[in-house]
């Protein structure tokens, strides 16, 4: 197998580190300096291979939202043969994802706060929650053969959006009702497709 290129591998290095100086320190005091120390790079060099700090921010949000979508499609593959709505559960509320996800999350949702700045990051952010939505809505249509299309679309909206909400707010210690009424809205929302 042919070595990756040195641009392409310094980039997705450039990137990685950029993420975790946005998840650490914020969108705005993720600085050139910041993410060239992260990188184990010297300056001059993320910006050969990344370009100038618009560049970099529009660079960060379609590296962040393809590993988001990229997660979300190899979970949602690997439950394909459940028939039940259960696996949606364990995938949107598993009290530990995997660590990828949990560094990029602050990262993602400083994006999100950001993207009236930044119009390429809006459009790319737009990109990622409407592929959770329409990928839900295809597989909610398959295990939910009696309902509309519409149906599936407004609860797969629903759920992407409590999702989101719930996500967001990860970092707080939430009381294990307000978790379990979480899931409960999602199956009241799922058992409106029966």
């Amino acid at each position: 197998m042919a070595r990756p290129s040195l641009q392409t591998e310094r980039q997705q290095s450039i990137m990685a580190a950029f993420t975790r100086c946005i998840s650490k320190l914020g969108l705005e005091a993720a600085s050139l300096d910041e993410i060239a120390k992260e990188a184990g790079m010297q300056r001059s060099l993320v910006r050969h291979f990344a370009g100038n700090r618009e560049d970099l921010v529009n660079q960060v949000a379609d590296y962040i939202a393809s590993e988001f979508e990229h997660i979300w499609q190899a979970q949602g593959h690997s439950h394909r043969d459940d028939p039940s709505d259960d696996w949606l559960l364990n995938v949107l509320f598993s009290p530990a994802p995997e660590t990828q996800y949990q560094i990029m999350l602050p990262a993602f949702y400083a994006l999100l706060s950001a993207a009236h700045r930044y119009p390429s990051v809006r459009v790319r952010m737009t990109q990622c929650f409407e592929l959770y939505v329409a990928d839900l809505s295809l597989k909610l249509q398959a295990r939910h053969k009696q309902a509309t299309t519409d149906d599936c679309q407004q609860v797969a909206l629903g759920i992407i959006n409590i999702y989101f909400a719930w996500d967001s707010l990860r970092g707080l210690e939430l009381n294990s009702t307000l978790i379990g009424n979480n899931e409960k809205l999602i199956k009241r929302l799922l058992s409106s497709l029966n």
